[in-house]
């Protein structure tokens, strides 16, 4: 029978699923079995990519298949597996950055607590201007609640920057669109 290879067998290897693991229990800092926004600065950092809060928003939307606002250990796997385009399935286009930093600026306007989420009293004039814009248009609207409600997906009554830029991105409000596209 033939030896194990002596990298094996001195622990130097390491398959590839073991190495998106170890990866992966790096940068979830706080073991809640998920990448969050905040914790996700470190993959871009640790790639030497550009750590702005608009890159580090639009790495989570585009690692974020479940749409709930943190990245899991399959979508990270399914992300790190892909070697050759990783940096670029990250980088987005001046387009997208553009967009989706107004996007941040925006939610940071209503932001008033700097919080980083925008509570109900915060929303109140957002939905007003929204309510405006949209009936301007001939679109209906719904009560403050409702709306309320269609961008708080994790239903704590506050919206954060991840829930804003989801529900923008499924309002077909802005896209996200990268290198590797």
């Amino acid at each position: 029978p033939r030896l194990p290879d002596k990298r094996i067998m001195a622990g130097y290897y390491r398959p590839p699923i073991l190495v998106s693991r170890i990866k992966f229990e790096k940068y979830d800092k706080d073991s809640s079995g998920y990448i969050e926004l905040d914790e996700l600065k470190s993959v871009l950092y640790d790639m030497g990519m550009r750590t702005s809060e608009t890159d580090i928003l639009g790495a989570l939307l585009v690692l974020d298949k479940a749409k709930d606002g943190r990245v899991s250990y399959e979508e990270f796997q399914e992300w790190y597996r892909g070697r050759e385009k990783r940096v670029d399935a990250l980088t987005l286009t001046e387009d997208s950055q553009r967009v989706l930093s107004q996007a941040v600026a925006f939610f940071k306007y209503y932001d008033q607590d700097m919080s980083g989420e925008i509570d109900r009293e915060e929303f109140r004039p957002m939905y007003d201007r929204l309510r405006k814009e949209w009936q301007a248009v001939g679109n209906e609207v719904g009560s403050l609640d409702d709306v309320l409600s269609s961008f708080d997906r994790n239903g704590d009554e506050k919206i954060s920057l991840e829930e804003f830029a989801q529900w923008l991105m499924d309002a077909g409000c802005i896209y996200v669109q990268t290198a590797a596209d």
